[in-house]
């Protein structure tokens, strides 16, 4: 596994020259100019470590279909969702409301130390969701295989336009007034009304399945204790919970779409995917890197379900295909139903779990 990541490392799957220089003047151009919800304060950056997941070093054999297309929510999709809402995962921003009700919660780096969440919501869910926040150059390659409609505070104009092109409906707060501020401080006083949500993207067109559905293979291993690098984050198995999760020492508590009933946030499934980090093109107000990360391709996988783990690999083959897992022997599979967590980490990430 480490000599197939050290590999990773000094070959990934950049795009093309002439994307990365287009984005990179665009980024130039539009780097004085912050939208609402835009960037993070964050005054360091996340730094890489060496990855130190045990895994093992067969390959998977090529995928030789895509995910089959249908509607989030169909027998084919472990993942139901009319839409995916941007929530900030800053301290200010905490508790989040309505976390734990997202079918799928999607976290990642933004710049910095500093991560944010895509949650995915079933329809029927009443209330309101919070803080949302912006968008970032990830979700154009991410979020339109999850959901037909994103629920953000605006973004970057390339960002914005890059998400737009691909056909996903974007909602943003400043043009919408579903969105109440429940008293909180700005920026993180933007939620949205999951009642007055649910009414406007009802014609909302179907997506294809972003992840597939199925049994999961005997695990590799089992482990109480998975580590990953998002501020301290630790996430314990327990029986009766799930997965439960952990920041800096202290459980992640988050509220109810009322505001309130605190819980730590838990998971019936977890998923780890390693992929390729790279520059976005633009700083922080901070001028601190904006990464993302190239979720078309193919990595390193985890998966935890009630106590197992299994080793694999992810791919995807296009911007219209969804996620393939394969466990260690090549085998392709799908996730149980439930409440799904995905981490999506820069290879050579600190990553274990015991």
């Amino acid at each position: 596994m480490l000599e197939r990541l050290r590999t990773a490392i000094t070959a990934d799957p950049w795009r093309t020259a002439t994307i990365a220089v287009g984005l990179a003047l665009i980024g130039a151009i539009v780097g004085l100019f912050v939208v609402s919800g835009g960037d993070e304060q964050s005054p360091t950056s996340q730094a890489t470590t060496t990855t130190t997941v045990p895994m093992t070093t067969t390959t998977a054999a090529a995928p030789t279909s895509s995910v089959p297309g249908g509607e989030p929510g169909s027998p084919g999709s472990a993942v139901e969702g009319v839409a995916a809402v941007k929530i900030d995962n800053s301290r200010p921003a905490r508790p989040q409301w309505g976390l734990a009700e997202a079918s799928l919660l999607v976290e990642y780096f933004v710049e910095g130390p500093i991560s944010r969440f895509a949650a995915v919501i079933p329809a029927g869910l009443t209330g309101v969701m919070g803080p949302v926040r912006s968008l970032r150059p990830v979700d154009a390659d991410l979020l339109p295989v999850l959901a037909g409609v994103v629920v953000s505070t605006g973004g970057r104009p390339f960002v914005v336009q890059d998400v737009e092109a691909t056909g996903i409906q974007n909602i943003v707060a400043e043009l919408s007034s579903m969105f109440p501020s429940e008293g909180n401080v700005d920026p993180y006083d933007t939620f949205v009304d999951l009642d007055l949500l649910e009414a406007a993207v009802a014609d909302a067109p179907a997506r294809p399945v972003g992840i597939p559905a199925g049994d999961l293979p005997d695990p590799s291993a089992q482990a109480e204790e998975l580590i990953l690098p998002f501020e301290g984050s630790v996430i314990r198995y327990d029986p009766s919970l799930g997965y439960v999760h952990e920041r800096a020492g202290e459980p992640f508590m988050v509220l109810d779409t009322n505001g309130s009933n605190p819980t730590p946030l838990t998971h019936d499934t977890v998923v780890v995917i390693f992929a390729a980090e790279r520059y976005a093109g633009y700083n922080d107000v901070n001028d601190v890197p904006v990464m993302t990360y190239d979720v078309i391709g193919g990595g390193d996988l985890l998966v935890l379900h009630e106590g197992g783990v299994v080793e694999g690999e992810w791919r995807r083959n296009s911007l219209q295909d969804g996620f393939e897992l394969f466990d260690s022997a090549g085998n392709s599979f799908g996730l149980p139903q439930g409440r799904i967590y995905m981490a999506i980490v820069p290879r050579g990430s600190q990553v274990s779990y015991r």
